[in-house]
């Protein structure tokens, strides 16, 4: 849902106002033409969830050792391995994660949508 917020509404024109007139963003919400500002804390925090929610049910799932073998849990595994500061690769895990998984959601609404 993040995705479709974002594509809806930071379309090229859109952006390119914004981008030529950043004065405009201090401008209030409830403003005609201001629609971005409305739904970008939405979008952020959906994004948010999506990045965080999953990454957080596979460590679950790791724990109690009830996962398959997939793109996180093997990173997960590594984690112990590596001698990169740990916050440092279980954050780049989880993004990783997450545009991948974003990739296949836009994927298939392009096929979906034709």
């Amino acid at each position: 849902m993040a995705l479709e917020i974002t594509a809806k509404e930071l379309r090229p024109e859109v952006a390119a106002v914004f981008s030529a007139f950043p004065a405009l963003l201090r401008l209030p919400a409830w403003l005609p033409g201001m629609r971005l500002k409305r739904v970008s804390p939405l979008a952020k925090e959906l994004a948010m969830e999506s990045l965080e929610k999953p990454f957080a049910y596979t460590e679950r799932e790791l724990a109690t050792g009830s996962i398959s073998s997939c793109m996180v849990a093997d990173h997960l595994l590594k984690l112990h391995e590596t001698e990169d500061d740990p916050s440092w690769y279980k954050k780049a895990v989880k993004e990783s994660a997450a545009t991948a998984f974003g990739g296949e959601d836009i994927k298939f609404n392009i096929l979906l949508l034709g």
